[in-house]
């Protein structure tokens, strides 16, 4: 049996009083992570279209480090399901190596992407002040639900130094995104 669709099912499974008010707020949410999703989508063309037009030579050992990377991380949430990486190769006949050449294509889109916003960030002398690394840092543990001092703690220097990257590599992304909004 289905529940009726009235105020009182409306209360019972949400913090709102009537029905009404509990639409209004699904058709909000559906709104935001319709927007959120049509932003990061327009992120991404406008990043793909700029690594397309740049010519970047990728050293192998870059992108061989970058393949292994990834094959550390998809045998992670392999093992985090379950299944350890060496029963994945038994059932499937896959081997490192077929892994790792699996994922070349995608590892150089990454290291290539990265190295092209890196150098924006350079040619625009794009920074970040430590309060919006604080902040960052205060997300996170929010996220992870731990004390913000606690998390400042766990962030050692190099963490920070990457996360700062992280924050004018977006800033970059903004940039791209605002200036080809212009043109």
């Amino acid at each position: 049996d289905l529940p009726e669709l009235n105020d009182e099912f409306a209360s019972e499974i949400s913090q709102f009083e009537t029905l009404e008010e509990y639409k209004a707020d699904l058709k909000k949410q559906l709104e935001e992570a319709k927007a959120k999703a049509a932003a990061a989508q327009n992120e991404n063309n406008v990043v793909e279209k700029v690594v397309e037009n740049a010519e970047i030579e990728l050293p192998a050992p870059m992108v061989d480090m970058q393949c292994e990377q990834m094959l550390d991380d998809y045998a992670r949430r392999m093992q985090s399901q379950g299944l350890p990486l060496e029963q994945y190769m038994q059932y499937t006949g896959m081997t490192v190596e077929k892994l790792k050449e699996q994922f070349r294509p995608q590892a150089e889109r990454n290291l290539k992407t990265r190295l092209v916003l890196e150098e924006i960030v350079k040619a625009e002398n794009i920074a970040v002040s430590e309060e919006a690394i604080d902040a960052e840092i205060e997300k996170m543990a929010a996220a992870y639900k731990i004390e913000p001092a606690k998390m400042k703690e766990y962030v050692g220097a190099e963490q920070r130094e990457e996360l700062a990257m992280d924050l004018k590599i977006q800033e970059a992304v903004d940039f791209l995104v605002a200036d080809a909004k212009l043109q």
